[in-house]
């Protein structure tokens, strides 16, 4: 998997037309060997201790062009919390409200065919099937007496509500 995710960051390099130069070598690798969630700051920050050299316009830069391409995907919480999602492999993803934790949890089959047939019905290229369930992690529930947040009281108890994330 880390090898396949390592070429797919390569190759979207290449599509953006920008040459793979050490330090975006660097980052790519380092994308590839995550199973977390990363910000661009703890990108940065485990880069540069082993490449002091390495500049934060060159990792922004990089995972910029990484997301727009499909190879990563943004998860934003606002300001100061954007994470990058690095699994390309259908997935369902568990994002705590409040300490920003992101769950990987497999979504193979069912799910990753209901997302390719949405997509062809529509002649939308799918790059990435994933789906975000919001709520709280069971440490924050512990915290909390299994509070819900605001947001999630309001959405249940209004039937036209949208979803959070579509």
């Amino acid at each position: 998997m880390q090898e396949e995710k390592l070429e797919l960051y390569r190759q979207a390099l290449k599509r953006a037309g920008l040459r793979l130069t050490g330090p975006r070598e660097a980052i790519c690798a380092w994308l590839a060997e995550t199973d977390s969630h990363p910000t661009p700051y703890q990108v940065y920050e485990e880069l540069a201790r082993v490449r002091p050299e390495l500049s934060r316009a060159t990792v922004y830069n990089t995972l910029n062009t990484l997301q727009k391409l499909g190879a990563i995907v943004e998860l934003s919480f606002g300001a100061d919390h954007t994470h990058y999602d690095t699994n390309p492999q259908p997935h369902v993803n568990l994002i705590c409200l409040r300490c920003h934790r992101i769950d990987d949890v497999d979504a193979s089959g069912e799910f990753a065919d209901v997302g390719a047939r949405v997509a062809n019905a529509h002649g939308f290229q799918a790059l990435v099937a994933r789906a975000e369930v919001l709520g709280l992690c069971t440490a924050c529930q512990a915290l909390e007496g299994g509070a819900q947040p605001a947001l999630a009281n309001e959405a249940q108890s209004d039937p036209t509500a949208k979803d959070v994330q579509e």
